[in-house]
């Protein structure tokens, strides 16, 4: 059996005709094929010498750059797990994620290094830590690249997993177990081909297939990720493209500055990229719209949004920048990669071929009927979640001999086999592409003394989708301190957790079970922020 593996397509592709392609590009520093698999090679050398179990865990608590990728592939090199790591996560966070995932060894940007070492006593199997750059007591990464360990060889196979770690409804992080095999072998949702860089249809019979069918193409176009590597959505689009001989580009920075984005596009030739949804598109717009005559769209070819909604007026105005461009609006989740795609209209995706939207007793919904169905999605599939076999048996269904994950969201079917997507069973809010559950965040809140109770829904942001809004009801005689509220909350929870809007209100409805009455609740927000203007 061929070893489908993305850290073994990298170790290849870094010898022979294909050697000397731009592999990796941060804020404009390139390193090629050759160079990546030198530095990879010696950091799944050092990752060898420390006698770690097959498969064990190596979290990435790293922004975008070249050192995410190079320790993905040096990780998978050595045969160990990458799992991403919440750059934006606080202190109880990052516990949660490092314990309840096995995070054995933490590469970290030096930025994290006071984090890090504050959380260090409080991880109960961490116990290797890598530092980006320098500047903490820990090994430097850099320090690595010609690390070379006594009879070390790449030890890779089709099984070696990759965990995304994604919430739970309480917050507490999951990890949800792909084999590289499988995520090779699942389909382009929106071109049903296997290779779609390289225009092959079908899957190649042998990796050495691959490489040579790399090898014989002209170089391809750099691919811009500019949604986060440590959402699932960028990374698995990374890793695809980086190991079909697509240079992989990355930009520094905390914050996504539009400016600068579209001045590497055309500094850079850039064919391809991802974002997330308007919260990434409406500055980019902004810019392209006062400088419509440098024409800084003209390399790209393909732009893919995941994570969040991206809005017909934001594609429209994509579209005027560069006609040619296709613009790809991607339906998915970690569990399930993309299985739709949104067409013009607006709420309305087309489904993969895989995909199927059953009744609650598992029956096919019929097309063009009301019935109220759930998404499932098939084709090859991640194994579950990590050290939940509940969880998994409850999402991953076999159904007539097909392995289904449920997705979690609500549609009709069109006559014409579209779907019309009503949303999602949970309470997920999704702001700019990160999920917020709001289970957690009325936890946090309800640990401030003047909350007597709250209730958190999400309400329309111009940019980023939605917002995390918090209807409180507070202690008597206690008052409503907004300001106050936010800061007990940004202390306890990432930033984009913390509510934007906190309306007061005299008394929480609630039923008999104790549920919030959710369309009183959001009748109620959505009045008090019309009455904003």
């Amino acid at each position: 059996m061929d070893c489908w593996n993305f850290a073994e397509a990298v170790y290849r592709l870094g010898e022979g005709p294909t050697a000397t392609r731009p592999a990796l590009v941060h804020d404009g520093a390139s390193i090629d094929y050759r160079e990546l698999r030198r530095r990879s090679l010696g950091i799944a050398s050092y990752l060898g010498d420390l006698g770690l179990e097959a498969g064990a865990h190596v979290g990435h608590y790293l922004r975008n750059s070249n050192a995410y990728l190079e320790t993905f592939v040096g990780a998978g090199l050595a045969g160990l797990s990458h799992v991403n790591v919440n750059y934006r996560y606080q202190d109880e966070e990052l516990v949660d994620l490092c314990n309840g995932l096995d995070i054995e060894v933490l590469v970290y940007d030096a930025p994290f290094a006071d984090r890090v070492a504050r959380i260090k006593p409080r991880l109960t199997g961490t116990r290797h830590f890598v530092c980006v750059d320098g500047g903490s007591e820990d090994v430097e990464l850099a320090a690595l690249y010609g690390h070379a360990g006594a009879g070390f060889t790449p030890t890779t196979r089709g099984d070696d997993l990759v965990l995304i770690a994604t919430g739970g409804t309480t917050g507490l992080p999951k990890g949800v177990l792909w084999r590289h095999e499988d995520i090779w072998r699942k389909q382009n949702v929106s071109t049903g081909v296997a290779m779609a860089p390289l225009a092959i249809a079908e899957h190649p019979a042998s990796l050495a297939e691959h490489v040579a069918n790399v090898a014989r193409l002209p170089q391809a176009a750099p691919f811009l990720c500019l949604s986060p590597l440590m959402h699932g959505a960028g990374f698995l689009m990374a890793i695809m493209l980086l190991a079909q001989g697509v240079p992989v580009v990355t930009l520094s920075g905390e914050r996504f500055d539009p400016q600068r984005t579209v001045e590497a596009i055309a500094a850079q030739g850039i064919g391809m990229l991802v974002l997330v949804g308007d919260a990434f598109a409406l500055p980019l717009l902004e810019v392209l719209d006062r400088r419509p005559e440098e024409a800084l769209l003209a390399s790209l070819k393909v732009l893919v949004s995941s994570g969040a909604s991206l809005s017909n007026a934001c594609r429209d105005g994509l579209l005027k920048h560069q006609p040619e461009l296709v613009v790809i609006d991607s339906l998915g989740s970690s569990e399930t990669s993309g299985y739709a795609v949104c067409t013009p209209e607006s709420g309305v995706f087309q489904p993969q071929g895989t995909t199927r939207v059953l009744d609650d007793e598992l029956q096919e919904v019929e097309p063009g009927s009301d019935t109220i169905g759930m998404v499932y999605a098939g084709g090859h599939l991640p194994q579950g979640y990590y050290n939940a076999p509940e969880k998994t048996a409850e999402t991953f269904i076999t159904l007539d001999g097909q392995r289904l994950v449920r997705t979690g969201d609500r549609c009709t079917v069109r006559g014409d086999g579209m779907l019309q997507l009503l949303g999602r069973d949970s309470t997920v809010v999704n702001s700019g592409g990160e999920k917020v559950y709001t289970v957690e965040v009325e936890r946090v809140l309800l640990e401030h003394p003047a909350v007597d109770d709250v209730v958190v829904v999400g309400l329309p942001h111009p940019r980023f989708g939605k917002q995390v809004t918090a209807i409180v009801q507070t202690a008597p005689q206690a008052g409503l301190d907004v300001e106050a509220l936010q800061a007990h909350a940004r202390e306890r929870l990432a930033d984009y957790k913390v509510p934007r809007k906190i309306y007061g209100i005299d008394v929480l409805c609630r039923a008999a079970n104790g549920k919030p009455d959710y369309p009183r609740v959001m009748a109620y927000a959505e009045s008090r922020f019309l009455a904003e203007g």
